[in-house]
C-alpha cells in the first residue's frame, strides 16, 4: 500500500481568503465599488500578466519592484511575461490600446479591484499576492482632478469605517522641476555618499529619491539638512500644489480633509511628478501606510499614447482589513435568515428537493442536507450552519399540503399552509 502523500501547502507569501472571512472582502469590495462609482469612476479589469516591457518602461528599471520584486518568465514563445506588480501600468496600457485617449480632450476616469504579485519578504499585511483598489484618472491636468482622486481615497477610508487617519502630502513638481531637485539631491548626497547604507549607495546613480523613504538609521541620518523639493518647484507646479491644499480645505468635515505637507515624502515608482500623497492609519505599527498616491503626466507618452496627463492611487487591501480589525471595526456583513429543509424520509426528501428551487427563486436564502441522515442528525447540521428556521416535512406534511415551521431561536413550531411559506419566511 502506497504512503500517504504530504499535503501541498500554499506557497510562501499568499494566504487563503476561507469562508468565515468572506463577507468582510466582499464588504471592503462593494464600499470601493460604490464610492468610486459616486464619483463617476467606471470599473477597468486589466490581465493579471503583461509583457515585462511594460513595467520596465512604464514603472522604472531602476525601482525596486522591477529590478527586485517582479514575477518575470518566458512563456513557451520565449517572451518575457511579467505578473503585473502594481495596477497603473497596466490600465494605462489598455486605455491606449482601445484608443480611449485618442480624441482631443478626451477623459477617461476608471477604477479596479485585483491581484498584484511582488516578490518581496512576506510580512504582516504584506503578502507576495496582495489585492488592491485603485483609481486613475486621465486628461485633467488642473489640480482639481488631484484633489478629487485624495477625496475618493479619504471617503473609501471612512464609509469602510477605519479611523485615526493621517494624509501626508508632497510634490515633486513637473518633469524639469523633479530633474532639477535630483540633481541637487545627488549633488548633497555624494560627499558623504560612504556613510549611506549598501542599497542607498546603488540608489543615488539610479533612483536617488528614493533614499528619502529609506528606513536605514544611516540613511535618515545622512538626509537630515537635504534639499527638500519645493524649493525647486516651477511657477505652475507650486501654482498646482497650492491649489491642491486649498481644494482640500475647503468646506466643512466631512468635506474638508486635514493633511499635514512633508517635504520628504516620495513615491517607490519613477512614472510619479507632481503632487504626491500617503495616507497611514493606526493598528499596523510602524508600516502603517494604508495607500498612496500621486500624479504621472508623462505616463501615458511614455507608454506609446499622446501627451496625457494622468493622476490615481492604490489601497491595499489586506493592509485595510488589519487596519479595521486592530480598530474594532467590524465589516460583517447581514444576510438574509438561513432556511433548512429537513426530511423525514426519501418521499420527503424529493419534495424539499423540489421545494429548495422554489425558496431560491423567490429569493430565501436556502439549504439541506441530501445525506439521507436521520432528522436528529438534520437538526445538528441546521444548527451548526446557523440556520434560523428550520421546514420539516414528513408523511404528515405531505397528505395536509402543509410545512411545520421552526424557529431555531425560540424553539417555537407551527403549521403553515404549504402556498403561504414563502409569504411567512420574508415577513419574519
Amino acid at each position: 500500500m502506497a504512503s500517504q502523500q504530504p499535503p501541498i501547502q500554499a506557497s510562501k507569501g499568499t494566504k487563503d481568503i476561507l469562508p468565515a472571512e468572506r463577507a468582510r472582502w466582499q464588504n471592503i469590495e462593494r464600499i470601493a465599488r460604490e464610492v468610486a462609482t459616486l464619483y463617476h469612476f467606471d470599473e477597468i479589469r486589466t490581465p493579471i500578466f503583461e509583457h515585462s516591457e511594460l513595467f520596465h518602461r512604464g514603472v522604472g528599471e531602476t525601482t525596486d519592484i522591477v529590478s527586485k520584486e517582479t514575477y518575470t518568465f518566458a512563456d513557451r514563445d520565449s517572451r518575457s511575461i511579467t505578473l503585473r506588480p502594481e495596477g497603473t501600468a497596466g490600465v494605462v496600457r489598455a486605455v491606449i490600446e482601445a484608443g480611449l485617449l485618442n480624441d482631443q480632450g478626451a477623459r477617461v476616469k476608471v477604477y479596479y479591484l485585483g491581484p498584484n504579485f511582488r516578490y518581496e519578504k512576506p510580512q504582516k499585511g504584506r503578502y507576495r499576492q496582495h489585492h488592491q483598489f485603485g483609481v486613475e484618472a486621465f486628461g485633467v491636468a488642473e489640480a482639481d482632478q488631484d484633489a478629487e482622486c485624495i477625496l475618493l481615497q479619504m471617503d473609501f477610508y471612512r464609509r469602510a469605517g477605519l479611523k485615526d487617519l493621517s494624509l501626508r502630502l508632497n510634490s515633486l513638481g513637473d518633469a524639469e522641476s523633479k530633474q532639477r531637485y535630483r540633481d541637487a539631491l545627488v549633488a548633497f548626497l555624494s560627499p558623504s555618499a560612504s556613510r549611506l547604507s549598501d542599497e542607498s549607495q546603488r540608489r543615488l546613480k539610479d533612483n536617488p529619491l528614493r533614499i528619502l523613504d529609506s528606513k536605514d538609521p544611516r540613511d535618515i541620518e545622512a538626509v537630515q539638512g537635504a534639499p527638500r523639493a519645493a524649493d525647486f518647484l516651477s511657477d505652475a507646479s507650486h501654482n498646482h500644489f497650492d491649489r491642491v491644499q486649498h481644494l482640500l480645505k475647503r468646506g466643512t468635515v466631512p468635506l474638508s480633509v486635514p493633511f499635514l505637507v512633508d517635504g520628504g515624502l516620495v513615491r517607490g515608482f519613477d512614472y510619479y511628478s507632481g503632487v504626491v500623497w500617503e495616507v497611514t492609519a493606526g493598528g499596523l505599527g510602524a508600516q502603517n501606510a494604508v495607500g498612496g498616491g500621486g500624479r504621472y503626466d508623462n505616463l501615458v507618452e511614455t507608454l506609446g499614447g499622446r501627451p496625457t496627463p494622468g493622476v490615481g492611487f492604490g489601497c491595499g487591501l489586506e493592509r485595510l482589513l488589519i487596519a479595521l480589525e486592530a480598530q474594532g471595526v467590524d465589516l460583517a456583513t447581514t444576510q438574509s435568515p438561513l432556511v433548512w429543509l429537513v426530511s423525514q424520509n426519501d418521499t420527503a426528501r424529493d419534495f424539499n428537493f423540489a421545494l429548495l428551487q422554489e425558496l431560491r427563486a423567490a429569493g430565501v436564502r436556502a439549504d439541506t442536507d441530501p445525506s439521507g441522515r436521520s432528522m436528529k442528525s438534520q437538526f445538528k447540521l441546521a444548527d451548526r450552519e446557523k440556520a434560523a428556521w428550520c421546514v420539516i416535512v414528513g408523511d404528515n406534511e405531505l397528505s395536509s399540503n402543509t410545512l411545520m415551521l421552526k424557529n431555531l431561536q425560540t424553539g417555537e413550531q407551527s403549521s403553515v399552509p404549504r402556498d403561504q411559506l414563502v409569504a411567512r419566511l420574508k415577513f419574519d
